[in-house]
């Protein structure tokens, strides 16, 4: 994986009419990013730890999506809601026109980790069902390049990041980075040894 390291700030609304707010900072530059939090910490787990270096979070370690960050950053409520979809999709643009193969991979691959849908069980059997439905032969490789601890990893970290932030308070900070280190991923009794991130 080679994306830039990026460090990922996120700020919880503080009330009614407050927005969540995401900051993204590479090489010591910082700019607000177009992330919907909710949405796009499961990407942050699934795309670090399959080591996806095309996904949504590189993409915004290299900076694309400019258009997205400008709407996310604007005062009319319309532009606003574009830049909460992060992608060329804050152009109008339909998804098809926009959307990467390597980003359509990891959001594939995201759902299929999430289980977005409640289809199915949430284990690494689950997982590669959901995925072979698909009709993706490039997941299928990334999946048959795995076993089925890695992916057990992916869920267990999908739903740390999610917990991690539902324990923020209103107004409070999460700061991660992006790609996750290994040692995000460890089991829960072992990451006490890790620093926290």
């Amino acid at each position: 994986m080679s994306p830039p390291v990026m460090e990922v700030t996120l700020v919880k609304a503080a009330g009614p009419g407050d927005r969540d707010r995401a900051w993204l900072t590479v090489a010591g530059v910082t700019r607000r990013g177009p992330v919907h939090v909710v949405h796009d910490l499961p990407h942050l787990a699934v795309e670090s730890l399959f080591g996806l270096d095309d996904g949504l979070w590189a993409e915004l370690a290299a900076g694309d999506h400019v258009a997205a960050g400008r709407a996310a950053t604007a005062r009319g409520p319309k532009r606003q809601k574009q830049g909460r979809i992060v992608s060329g999709a804050a152009t109008g643009a339909r998804t098809g026109e926009w959307l990467t193969l390597g980003h359509h991979r990891a959001k594939t691959l995201t759902n299929c980790v999430a289980n977005r849908w409640g289809d199915g069980l949430d284990t690494p059997a689950g997982v590669r069902d959901r995925a072979a439905r698909q009709n993706d032969p490039s997941l299928q490789d990334l999946l048959a390049r795995v076993d089925d601890q890695t992916i057990a990893k992916a869920i267990r970290g999908v739903r740390d990041l999610e917990q991690r932030w539902l324990a923020v308070p209103p107004g409070g900070t999460l700061r991660l980075c992006w790609p996750l280190a290994p040692y995000f991923f460890a089991e829960p009794g072992r990451r006490s040894l890790a620093p926290d991130q």
